[in-house]
């Protein structure tokens, strides 16, 4: 997220002038690790340039796509995770002394 963009919500969080002209965008909901998907980015930068923030869709769509980037190398990174965590526990209770294969069921 951009340091304007980062700024300007933190500064909407506060004022509840500004809070008030971003109804519906989620403003309690944007952070560190969350960029609503649901918002107008159009009304975000209007209310922005209006509050005296220089920034522009482009800055609200990047802070959007850099945090589904980040949900989805998690969403990820768990999924591997927890289909290695499987397969030990079949090998586990199985018994079976052969090699881990991490991507096939085992029975």
């Amino acid at each position: 997220m951009s340091e304007e963009l980062k700024n300007f919500i933190e500064q909407a969080k506060k004022d509840g002038h500004l809070r008030k002209q971003l109804e519906g965008c989620s403003v309690d909901s944007w952070g560190a690790s969350h960029t609503p998907i649901d918002v107008d980015p159009k009304k975000v930068v209007e209310v922005a340039l209006a509050a005296g923030y220089a920034i522009g869709i482009g800055d609200v769509v990047a802070a959007q796509c850099q945090q589904l980037e980040q949900f989805w190398r998690f969403e990820m990174e768990n999924s591997f995770v927890a289909r290695r965590s499987l397969a030990r526990l079949q090998v586990t209770i199985s018994g079976s002394r052969k090699t881990i294969n991490y991507y096939g069921y085992q029975r």
